[in-house]
């Protein structure tokens, strides 16, 4: 391939001109590119035709340095000269006015603050450490690592839903996956998990726990000051200083318990902060006409605030069907109880295990329509029809297909079996009032229930805006600031096609884009100035706060960074292969199938005391989808990816 120019706003017009004249020759070779007075050496795939100035410009993209600085020697007989820009590389030459071919980091004078050790948080530290960045320092005002997600919101009861393989701390290129650990862990395996490689990849002496972020206060320079930097290099100084208030290791999620010893506070100045929240923290609260006069159990099922034995031998109430409601359901069935309604305005789409693995072990994104037709098995064994969903929206042919909704997709096959069994019921309604052990719906019927489950989803937390001193966000980056960077994991679901149904992946690219802007300052202008950007500002009256962003606003941020940095998109290459050789290394197609098929038919032994149908043990009806899934995929026969049905 010719190396293509960058832009054309420096290129010569000579150059264009010549471009235009005649054919050029197409011939495929090499050059060998040394830095002088060095022993590194690069070696360029070139056209026999290409310039000179295309090799600077290539190198001036790739360093981030202005092209004319740059001088290409080569040896002529018993001398050297120096080339012109016009002429065609030689296959063998020295380039003077670089040190390397590694491009220089910008190097901060006070270290970088990372905000939260959850796993993103964790993440963010890894990264730096692997990439030979020490000037940081992580703050949580928990006592141990785990982060909000697992510490706070889950109950001891969680299990990851989806697979181990696209969820662990050291998902990387380079470093191994997890040993002894199940598919879907509970919560103590992950927090465990959490904590020991923290401890093994050498990031604890980096972190300062029981720390509160009290505030944040940015400190720039004169207006003349700003505008003098803005014009030399394209950005300004600023330091960012964090009040640090001490506690004692107990505060949560919500921000209403900090946990502060009311220890003094400490000022310390920052370069920059990278700040990850954690999920959505506060329970969407709403009270229902008549809960006082319930007589029974009525809870958010958060934060271990509910003992799920009260529900044993009872009838439940799950109000909602997002990904938590389906996640409770499966804790409710395990302790047996007698019966499950999950009541909600509308079903959202819930993905079966096979599929989620299946999307996760692929290289390039599943499509719409073929995700949807690996879905029908499972939801044939309802009656329930996934196309007539609101969140999908396909053409007449089904060949297209967008998939749009509030909750992300409740991963399990519990909830399928447990509905195929009348152990569950999904009722499509709205709930009118509530009287002694009864939920009365609008529609006119009553459902006897002794437990209420209140799973309406979650809000953002407005003091993380408030502390991060955000006014909009430009896509993960508040007030375009570069050096301030905030990222909750985007809300819902909203694609075309499915790269993934869990966490790490995305992880691995959120943490490359924090650490990027900051070695590489110049760089952003051209993702600021792009026009690519996704904007969102708070939203007070849907309870939303700015950093708080769709899946629409993560997607598009995540292409649009990609399409005005080369660097970052040529490094995210064979990410997609990595995270195939994730998944499968975690879970081979048969050991994984088998697993389902397992916990299956142990979730049908236990349903079928209480059940009123027949066992629905039959766990194959699921691996039908697999000819059809190969024949869609052009996946052959032999191929790992799936087995024969």
């Amino acid at each position: 391939m010719t190396l293509a120019l960058p832009g054309q706003e420096h290129v010569p017009k000579w150059l264009l001109d010549d471009l235009k004249k005649q054919p050029k020759s197409t011939t495929n070779t090499s050059c060998e590119l040394r830095v002088m007075g060095t022993d590194e050496v690069m070696t360029c795939p070139v056209k026999q035709s290409t310039s000179v100035l295309e090799i600077k410009m290539f190198l001036a993209m790739k360093l981030g340095i202005d092209p004319g600085v740059m001088s290409v020697v080569t040896k002529q007989g018993c001398s050297w000269r120096i080339q012109t820009d016009s002429e065609e590389i030689a296959r063998k030459v020295m380039v003077k006015g670089i040190k390397s071919f590694k491009r220089e980091r910008h190097k901060w004078p006070s270290p970088i603050a990372i905000i939260g050790t959850g796993h993103a948080g964790l993440r963010q530290a890894m990264f730096f450490l692997k990439n030979k960045e020490y000037n940081f320092i992580v703050y949580d005002r928990k006592a141990l690592v785990g982060g909000t997600s697992w510490i706070d919101q889950a109950n001891t009861t969680s299990k990851l839903q989806t697979e181990l393989g696209t969820y662990h701390l050291q998902y990387d290129e380079d470093n191994p996956v997890p040993k002894n650990m199940s598919t879907w862990p509970s919560t103590a395996e992950l927090l465990q998990h959490f904590r020991e490689v923290s401890e093994e990849y050498g990031i604890m002496p980096y972190c300062k726990m029981c720390t509160n972020i009290k505030e944040i206060k940015i400190k720039t320079g004169t207006k003349q000051e700003v505008q003098a930097e803005m014009a030399q290099r394209g950005w300004a100084t600023q330091t960012y200083t964090l009040t640090l208030e001490p506690t004692d290791g107990t505060g949560d999620g919500r921000g209403d318990n900090i946990g502060a010893t009311g220890a003094p506070c400490e000022d310390v100045d920052h370069s920059a902060v990278i700040m990850y929240p954690g999920n959505l923290t506060i329970p969407k609260r709403c009270e229902l006409p008549g809960e006082d006069t319930f007589e029974g159990e009525v809870s958010y099922a958060i934060m271990n605030d509910f003992d799920y034995g009260k529900v044993t031998g009872k009838q439940v109430a799950i109000l909602g069907h997002g990904a938590f409601a389906v996640e409770n359901l499966r804790t409710c069935l395990e302790f047996s109880c007698r019966q499950a309604y999950m009541v909600c305005r509308r079903k959202n789409l819930a993905c079966p295990r096979v599929v989620s693995w299946f999307i996760n072990q692929s290289v390039h994104p599943i499509s719409g329509p073929l995700t949807m037709k690996s879905f029908l098995p499972m939801y044939n064994l309802l009656g329930f029809d996934p196309w007539t969903y609101h969140s999908v929206h396909a053409n007449e042919k089904r060949t297209n297909v967008t998939i749009n909704q509030k909750s992300r997709f409740g991963i399990g096959d519990v909830y399928f079996v447990a509905n195929a069994m009348g152990i569950c019921e999904v009722v499509e309604d709205e709930i009118k009032r509530v009287s002694a052990q009864h939920v009365h719906l609008q529609s006119g019927r009553k459902l006897e229930a002794q437990v209420i489950l209140k799973l309406y989803g979650f809000n953002g937390n407005f003091d993380v805006d408030r502390l991060m001193n955000v006014k909009h966000m430009m896509g993960f980056w508040p007030d375009e600031d570069f050096r301030r960077y905030l990222i909750a994991e985007p809300i819902g679901v909203n694609a075309t096609n499915f790269g993934g149904t869990s966490f790490s992946p995305g992880v691995r690219v959120w943490v490359d884009f924090g650490a990027y802007f900051l070695w590489y300052p110049k760089d952003f202008a051209n993702v600021r100035d792009s026009g690519l950007m996704p904007s969102h500002a708070a939203e007070p009256e849907y309870d939303r706060p700015a950093y708080v962003i769709d899946a629409r606003h993560g997607t598009q941020t995540i292409m649009g960074v990609n399409g005005a940095t080369p660097a970052i998109a040529e490094s995210h290459a064979g990410l997609g292969l990595v995270k195939r050789q994730k998944q499968l290394e975690c879970h081979p197609t048969r050991k994984y199938l088998e697993e389902c098929r397992l916990e299956w038919e142990e979730y049908g032994q236990k349903l079928k005391a209480g059940s009123v149908s027949d066992l629905c043990s039959d766990f194959l009806l699921v691996k039908k989808a697999a000819p059809r899934v190969r024949r869609s995929y052009h996946i052959p026969p032999w191929s790992s990816s799936l087995p024969a049905a």
